[in-house]
């Protein structure tokens, strides 16, 4: 479609006021795009964005929990080898005691033994031992010398046995004393190595723990995120759902009063609207400003159309054009229709108790779009109108004043 010369002339107005526009725009007076319904699904897509985090938590959780799990096992494993390692410690500490008192005793005995046959022998040197012609002499029979004699080789003999028996145990005890220390020293380095496999696991044990309490924690606070985000989500529902039915019942009761208003008949249908500057269709014609477009001084808003006084009324598409929205904005615009006029041009009208026109549908200029009405954030029947320029979709774009086009 040939783009018309109103369209070119508003591109050209906005090129030459390209200054002010951006400034408006910094402002932020971008057309606003809400609707019944879209908080709850807000929190909707919230709530199911916070589950999906969860169940990453959870496998996460579980996977950390089942190397804690291991790990548990491997610190149990750890602590039997180690109280196996302390056992055989102590028994081989104890076994090098034992062996130092042996080693003790028969050093002992040697010395009571070697103290013993000192004495015999300076006895012997001061007395002078006995001869075997002393003792021969000495036995009343031969029967008697024999037994003397006998018992003397005996008591030498003896002596020298026990001499050695004691020299004996005392090595004995000294190779077990050595055997048992090297055991002992092999035990110590086992239930030092044992001792450090303990530790080490039982650090990691607790690093671990650590990780799976805070995930748990986190685990918690997250399903309780979500339980008051979708509690959230079934509040802003249930109050988008009571002022969606008040708006459907207001809307029936002004469709009810449009139709038997005198303003709503077929002579005001077909009322011809008039042309305004550069082609464009007035979109309210006779009708008088409200209230303008610009800073409220009363409510520090921005006004970014301007009210005009219509009450149940047709208003007209400014140009040709496609609709590319209709239907309800946020309790504030009430019923509203939207149209693409190409080139970056959009025209809105807001507050309408009746769309005559459906999204996606073309138009004309001077076609009836809509019945005004009182829908919305509003003390009384009227027709906002806005034109919203360098719109990139056909809906938003920056705001400028109507009446540089229209007199009202």
């Amino acid at each position: 479609m040939t783009e018309p010369s109103s369209v070119r002339s508003i591109r050209d107005f906005s090129r030459r006021n390209f200054v002010k526009l951006a400034g408006l725009a910094a402002l932020g007076m971008t057309f606003p795009r809400l609707a019944y319904g879209a908080e709850s699904d807000d929190l909707d897509a919230k709530a199911k964005a916070l589950e999906g985090n969860l169940a990453d938590q959870q496998a996460q959780y579980d996977e950390l929990s089942a190397k804690l799990d291991v790990l548990k096992q491997q610190v149990n494993d750890a602590l039997v080898a180690y109280d196996k390692a302390t056992a055989a410690h102590e028994a081989a500490v104890q076994a090098v005691e034992d062996a130092q008192v042996r080693v003790d005793n028969a050093e002992a005995a040697l010395a009571d033994i070697q103290t013993q046959l000192s004495d015999r022998v300076t006895n012997i040197y001061r007395q002078g031992e006995p001869g075997i012609f002393d003792v021969l002499f000495d036995s009343s029979s031969f029967e008697e010398f024999v037994t003397s004699w006998d018992a003397m080789s005996r008591i030498s003999a003896q002596d020298a046995d026990l001499v050695q028996q004691s020299k004996d145990a005392k090595a004995e005890a000294e190779a077990a004393h050595k055997e048992y220390t090297e055991q002992e020293a092999k035990a110590a380095e086992e239930l030092q190595k044992a001792t450090k496999a303990k530790d080490d696991l039982e650090a990691a044990q607790e690093t671990l723990q650590k990780q799976v309490d805070k995930m748990d924690q986190d685990i918690i606070d997250l399903q309780q995120e979500i339980e008051a985000t979708r509690m959230d989500a079934d509040a802003a529902r249930e109050k988008e759902e009571a002022a969606a039915k008040a708006a459907a019942e207001a809307l029936a009761k002004q469709k009810s009063t449009a139709r038997s208003s005198a303003s709503y008949s077929s002579a005001s249908r077909s009322t011809s609207p008039s042309i305004s500057v550069d082609g464009w269709v007035n979109p309210a014609p006779g009708k008088h400003v409200t209230s303008p477009f610009g800073w409220r001084a009363s409510t520090g808003t921005f006004h970014q159309g301007v009210d005009l006084s219509c009450s149940y009324e047709p208003c007209y598409a400014i140009g040709d054009g496609t609709v590319s929205f209709t239907g309800w904005l946020a309790s504030t615009s009430g019923l509203s229709v939207a149209i693409n006029h190409g080139g970056g041009t959009v025209s809105w009208y807001l507050h309408g108790s009746e769309a005559l026109v459906s999204s996606g549908s073309s138009v004309s200029a001077g076609q009836q779009v809509m019945i005004t009405g009182n829908t919305g954030h509003s003390t009384g029947p009227h027709l906002h109108f806005q034109i919203n320029v360098n719109s990139p979709d056909g809906i938003y774009g920056t705001a400028v004043d109507p009446q540089q086009y229209f007199s009202w």
